[in-house]
């Protein structure tokens, strides 16, 4: 069984329309409810004077995380499905800190900005359209910061994968850390709520409810672990189909997660140059060990410096397909990374390849998308001849 309900044709897609904007309607309703749409009750976080942000925010962590943990170990849920955003360490780094100051700054993130706007609040408006400007200036700016704004890939990251524990192991891990971070909130509020005369606290009684249910769903993220079928004891040979450039661009930009971009090369080459989005092997594993422990829910897809002949040992232990790029790395940089060249002569479909190849290049690289040669031009309309006048009896 997957989850949720929209891959099953429970309903369709006009009604995952109107869920999705009532969902969107109820989401925002609770955010204002909460005062979430009022920069003092959203700025306070920062001076310790009322954390509800953080309670909130975890809170939902935590029930998204449990929730995900239970059915999945249930088997309603894939995680195949789930699209988990790849990892960008130094941008994404730079990215939150630049988050935060707008917050402090103005007071909202850009979704509690969205609701204040909805409530009426001037400085929501203004942060709405701070949001906007600042997105477009980004686009203008854009060939500057390209190479930045790769750096640091590590692929799809999972807290699972990196530290190497199950899933539900994690999942009551972040629980028992949202715990404590909702006692030390509550300490914090009391410490710097003496200036005010009195804090916004949690009343001890729903807390502790609250606490019994995270507990309790904790306990039933770990009875998961029981639920989880034994590994095989031996795992067929993947099949291996190969991939080439211009099919291995395009799904990295129409479905970057249904793959796992690998560069098996040596680490210091890979370092230096690698496909946007590839993994590079660690220092410390140049074998490559954990690609046996790849989870199988994407295509795993692997180049050297030329074209693969042999699957390193721990990729034909791979539990899912295996995809070799053709010509590895030294195809894909000729005809990817590298401007095209106008197609001669022009015909439409070498027209259309070159804007395909083109609109890729500026993807990959961050130069600008070259113009293409115009079009042939088509046989010379012969103009109709009028009425023979005149001559003759």
């Amino acid at each position: 069984m997957i989850f949720p309900l929209y891959p099953l044709d429970a309903f369709g897609y006009e009604a995952s329309l109107v869920a999705g904007t009532l969902l969107g309607f109820a989401f925002g309703f609770v955010l204002e409810r909460s005062g979430f749409g009022r920069a003092p009750v959203l700025a306070a976080q920062f001076y310790f004077a009322d954390t509800r942000v953080l309670k909130v925010m975890f809170g939902a962590i935590v029930t998204a995380l449990l929730g995900t943990t239970i059915l999945a170990g249930a088997g309603v849920l894939d995680y195949s499905l789930l699209t988990v955003p790849e990892t960008f360490l130094w941008p994404q780094l730079a990215g939150g800190l630049l988050l935060g100051v707008g917050f402090i700054v103005s007071g909202y993130c850009p979704g509690t900005a969205v609701v204040a706007a909805g409530s009426g609040n001037l400085d929501g408006a203004m942060t709405v359209a701070g949001v906007m400007a600042g997105s477009l200036l980004y686009g203008f700016f854009h060939p500057w910061v390209a190479e930045f704004e790769m750096s640091g890939a590590m692929g799809v990251a999972r807290l699972p994968d990196l530290l190497g524990v199950p899933q539900a192991l994690l999942a009551a891990g972040v629980a028992a850390m949202a715990v404590g971070m909702f006692l030390g909130a509550e300490a914090l509020e009391k410490l710097f709520a003496r200036r005010r005369g009195g804090g916004p606290l949690l009343a001890p009684v729903p807390r502790n409810w609250v606490f019994i249910g995270i507990a309790l769903a904790s306990l039933g993220g770990l009875g998961t672990l029981a639920l989880e079928p034994p590994a095989p004891a031996a795992a067929p040979a993947p099949r291996v189909v190969r991939i080439d450039s211009l099919t291995l661009a395009r799904t990295l930009v129409e479905s970057p997660d249904s793959v796992r971009l690998v560069d098996v090369r040596e680490p210091a080459a890979c370092e230096a140059k690698r496909i946007p989005g590839a993994m590079c092997l660690p220092a410390d594993d140049p074998g490559g060990s954990f690609l046996a422990d790849l989870p199988p829910t994407r295509r795993l897809v692997l180049y050297g410096a030329a074209e693969l002949r042999a699957l390193p040992g721990p990729a034909a232990r791979f539990g899912g397909p295996v995809l070799v790029l053709a010509g590895g790395f030294a195809a894909f940089e000729t005809a990817i990374l590298t401007a095209p060249v106008a197609p001669s002569p022009v015909t439409p479909e070498a027209l259309a390849r070159f804007r395909l190849v083109s609109a890729l290049h500026a993807k990959f690289t961050g130069a600008a998308a070259a113009p293409p040669p115009p079009a042939p031009a088509g046989p010379a309309r012969v103009q109709p001849r009028g009425p023979k006048k005149g001559g003759g009896c």
